[in-house]
């Protein structure tokens, strides 16, 4: 039986001077190159990239390739390789999932929903123990995620050993030097988390070239008095600075920036660190779209930069700082014990309103997971719940 929708169905296919042309029955039209259609056959023979079992390699493939078109109706192709006689079989959905025109490039580009302070009244929340049972209300919560960059989390437990229940909603846990770190009133202070002073926003562990993808904050004892989680969408702070001052915005694309970290034993599971890394503050994909940001200026060791290129610098950072700092783009949540905040740390910036140090004290539990793993549980679930996985092309972060 055909797809029910007509981007889909096939309507009709050519070979366009040595090319596949396929128009499509909702008007679109895509050209394939004969290199990447072999390349990509998936028969049992040529195997598949999806686990990496591939007879096939590039150098079989003979530059001059062609093909003729054996059959086609408007749900597959099949095509015969002239150099050997090899078939192959595409299905629709696959080759429109993967048209590279232009336009279906942008099309199955992911667009962030970029946010100020006026989503304080509405924010993406999530019930944990919901999510847990419903994979429809799981997906829904990483899906806010994906688009806000983040999603405020009720129902979440107020027991530390409890706390993986949450992060495996999420995926993985992202193993580190720090573990599973709960931030609260220590005698010893070399996290920042720890003091009670109020935190600007900033983003972790711009000391990694491997940094945290998503944050998981889940408040077990909430301060009687302040201690309130900020957040601040660091793609529209980037977005506002290209706008007012692109000259700066392409520097900071560019210029590489180290920030620095060196952790005492007590800190860090008994193991002296010392960790540094060395990459702009602002990372664009390959379409020159904002993929990640690297904001925390407590971190920014000396520029390592010609001489020309300092003051420049200088003043392209407190510009941004500037817009990051600014309370019009400030989200603050009071988070009561058994709430919580998933978020991007290669998106969004996070801090924390100052607090009076109390007993018990205020403690807040952080973890992580990768963002590949983020990615991996929403292609699954979404395979799970609508039965297919359409081709996005998620932000990769700090790696694009």
């Amino acid at each position: 039986m055909s797809h029910s929708n007509a981007k889909y169905r096939i309507q009709s296919v050519a070979n366009a001077a040595g090319r596949l042309r396929v128009d499509w029955l909702d008007g679109h039209a895509s050209m394939f190159h004969p290199i990447w259609l072999r390349h990509q056959c998936t028969c049992a023979a040529c195997g598949t990239p999806v686990n990496a079992v591939r007879s096939l390699r590039l150098h079989h493939i003979p530059d001059d390739i062609a093909f003729r078109i054996q059959a086609h109706d408007d749900e597959s192709i099949d095509l015969a390789w002239t150099n050997d006689g090899h078939r192959s079989r595409y299905s629709a959905v696959w080759l429109r999932d993967h048209c590279y025109s232009d336009v279906e490039r942008q099309r199955r580009r992911h667009r962030p929903i970029l946010w100020d302070s006026g989503i304080h009244d509405d924010p993406p929340c999530a019930d944990m123990v919901a999510c847990e049972g419903s994979a429809d209300r799981r997906l829904v919560m990483l899906e806010s995620v994906r688009d806000y960059g983040f999603c405020r989390i009720q129902g979440a437990p107020t027991k530390a050993e409890e706390a993986g229940r949450l992060i495996n909603l999420v995926g993985q846990q992202r193993r580190s030097h720090y573990g599973t770190y709960t931030l609260s009133k220590k005698a010893s202070v070399d996290n920042v988390g720890d003091i009670t002073d109020p935190l600007d926003p900033h983003v972790d562990e711009t000391y990694r070239l491997s940094t945290i993808g998503i944050t998981v904050f889940q408040v077990l004892r909430p301060s009687a008095d302040g201690g309130h989680s900020t957040l601040v969408d660091g793609f529209e702070a980037v977005r506002r600075l290209k706008e007012s001052h692109p000259d700066d915005f392409d520097l900071l694309t560019r210029v590489p920036i180290t920030g620095v970290r060196r952790d005492p034993a007590h800190n860090s599971a008994g193991q002296v660190k010392w960790y540094a890394a060395t990459m702009p503050v602002i990372r664009l994909d390959f379409d020159g779209e904002v993929s990640g940001v690297r904001c925390n200026e407590r971190q920014i060791m000396p520029l390592d930069l010609p001489g020309r290129l300092i003051e420049p610098c200088y003043r392209a950072l407190k510009r941004l700082y500037a817009i990051l700092y600014d309370p019009g783009l400030r989200v603050t949540f009071a988070l009561a014990a058994g709430e919580g905040v998933i978020f991007n740390n290669q998106r969004i910036l996070h801090g924390r309103t100052g607090f009076t140090p109390e007993v018990p004290a205020r403690s807040v539990l952080t973890s992580s997971v990768d963002i590949e793993e983020f990615h991996s549980s929403l292609r699954l679930l979404m395979a799970q719940v609508r039965g297919h996985v359409p081709a996005i092309r998620l932000a990769q972060g700090m790696v694009a």
